[in-house]
């Protein structure tokens, strides 16, 4: 083989391997982007904060803001305490029809690869409580 082959063959493994790495750490920002976001929902209203207390508001429009903002987190908790049972029934009804199609061997190694790629869901697939 010659010179010129292996140096296409090795820009094209260099360039697989930047694409490879990049679609990696995308996958992995994400997962972990999400999971902050589902153990912290109040991250939201934590930066809605943040962002309205760089404004110098007059006490006539802080408090309604407050008020907005306490009706926000009013609705946003009975939204939560609405959706949480029906996301558990949705997510224990999935596990159990999918591990019902699965041999024993595949179930053992569905439940590693959740445990690895979704450690969010592994507490569904595991049978405990949803996190609140």
């Amino acid at each position: 083989m010659n010179t010129k082959h292996k140096l296409i063959i090795a820009f094209v493994i260099l360039f697989l391997t930047g694409v490879i790495t990049g679609v990696t750490g995308t996958r992995i920002t994400y997962r972990n982007m999400l999971a902050r976001a589902l153990e912290r929902p109040s991250i939201f209203s934590e930066r809605l904060n943040a962002s309205l207390a760089k404004l110098s508001l007059p006490p006539k429009q802080d408090q309604k803001i407050a008020q907005i903002l306490t009706e926000f987190r009013e609705q946003r908790q009975g939204l939560r305490e609405e959706f949480r049972p029906r996301l558990w029934k949705i997510l224990t009804d999935t596990r159990q029809g999918i591990l019902a199609e699965l041999t024993d061997e595949q179930q053992i190694e569905f439940h590693n690869a959740v445990r690895d790629d979704l450690p969010l869901l592994q507490q569904v697939f595991e049978g405990h409580e949803a996190v609140h």
